[in-house]
């Protein structure tokens, strides 16, 4: 049986009102970064304790301020050990946020040592969805995830190490930043690093040593070394090792000396309110003789349980040689508290990166950063507002697109 030629023009029209549809569809779920809903903070950690009773708490945000169902249920080796009373919570246009809160009962033991996990998962569903008798349908959703962190001792001494290198031109100083996690049942007498610098030869051209700290269980402690880099630009590797109680741990990373560098000179944040969107003006100098493209900063906040608070990055941009450029970035706080944060700001340009340390404390209204010893202030304001007009227009124009298409096919068939 053929197709009559009103027959194929419909079903060809309602293919391109179809392709339509899914590229603004794609193209929305592209430009759009922040998900319909989302969770804060996205994760807790805790200390285990044989046989606790805890209730731990997260906000679920309503990003679109629209109607639905946030459908809640758990996973993990820890989601025989939480609860919570409901497991539907329903928002409407004018929820901004709704706290949720769950109960962690945890066992007598948990084994093996190190972290266990729950992952609290909050997945969107339409208001009132049901679906209709004898028939199946598929649901697109989208989902967040709240992480449950139970960290269990070790027996004994355990020490897990983290390394952060802050690179240096010829003739400046190269800082070793070695995290010490005592993820033992035992506090930690004495703690001390050895850095030893490899140079491309792989001969040992530097030793350094760290004052030695001590560190409590389940507690982090830091040691610092600096090493005057009188060398050539280049590559260069550093092996650290550090002897605790009798212990022996030891990492190792690779790291630049001179040749393409961007320093980070600054950071200041003004405008700022705890809970609203912090704008981090990043001021970074090249110390290259040739253009970089593509230079963008990426920031990572941690607490002092080493828990990932935030991960953000500035915009790119391409910096001419021995140029000052300013870098920005967002991090949008609610769910923050108040106190103290380290955050390791990497600065990725060409084929490589430079990181720094920065020491955060955040107050009301209020971030101060300490950078190598160099303290920044933030100006307090009542608002801050991150807008995203450009995004709206583009779907706007899109949607104008796909309607003009409609009408056009319509007037045809006419």
């Amino acid at each position: 049986m053929r197709m009559s030629r009103q027959s194929r023009s419909k079903v060809i029209e309602w293919r391109l009102m179809l392709v339509a549809a899914v590229a603004l569809l794609i193209f929305i779920s592209s430009a759009c970064p922040a998900a319909a809903i989302g969770v804060t903070p996205g994760r807790t950690t805790i200390d285990f304790e044989p046989g606790a009773d805890k209730s731990v708490s997260f906000t679920i945000t309503n990003n679109d301020h629209k109607q639905f169902n946030a459908y809640i249920y758990v996973e993990g080796d820890l989601k025989d050990y939480i609860t919570f009373d409901k497991q539907i919570i329903p928002f409407n246009e004018s929820d901004n946020s709704k706290v949720f809160t769950y109960r962690v009962k945890l066992p007598q033991r948990i084994d093996p040592p190190g972290d266990h996990w729950g992952k609290i998962i909050v997945m969107e569903l339409p208001a009132g969805w049901e679906a209709p008798e004898g028939e199946t349908r598929i649901i697109a959703t989208v989902a967040v995830i709240h992480q449950l962190r139970v960290k269990v001792p070790y027996p004994g001494k355990f020490m897990q190490i983290d390394l952060t290198i802050q690179e240096a031109v010829p003739n400046e100083s190269v800082k070793f930043f070695v995290k010490l996690y005592n993820l033992g049942k035992e506090d930690l007498a004495k703690a001390q690093a050895t850095i030893e610098v490899f140079g491309p030869t792989n001969e040992v051209i530097a030793t350094v040593d760290t004052e030695p700290v001590a560190v409590k269980s389940m507690e982090r402690g830091e040691l610092i070394a600096a090493w005057k880099a009188q060398v050539n630009p280049g590559m260069y590797h550093a092996v650290v090792t550090v002897r605790y109680d009798g212990e022996v741990g030891k990492t190792d990373k690779n790291f630049y000396v001179g040749n393409m560098l961007i320093d980070l000179l600054d950071v200041t944040v003004k405008d700022f309110k705890l809970g609203g969107i912090a704008k981090f003006d990043i001021l970074a100098e090249s110390r290259w003789n040739q253009p970089i493209p593509g230079v963008y900063a990426h920031l990572i906040v941690n607490d002092n349980k080493g828990d990932k608070v935030a991960d953000f990055k500035s915009a790119s941009v391409d910096m001419s040689p021995f140029e000052r450029s300013h870098l920005y970035a967002y991090w949008d706080t609610e769910g923050v508290n108040e106190g103290e944060y380290l955050t390791k700001m990497t600065l990725n340009y060409a084929d490589r990166s430079s990181e720094k340390e920065i020491r955060t404390k955040i107050g009301l209204s209020s971030i101060t950063t300490e950078i190598s010893g160099v303290s920044v202030g933030a100006v307090t304001s009542e608002e801050a507002v991150l807008q995203q007009y450009p995004v709206v227009l583009l779907v706007a124009v899109l949607i104008a697109i796909n309607f003009a298409w409609f009408m056009y096919f319509r007037k045809r068939k006419k």
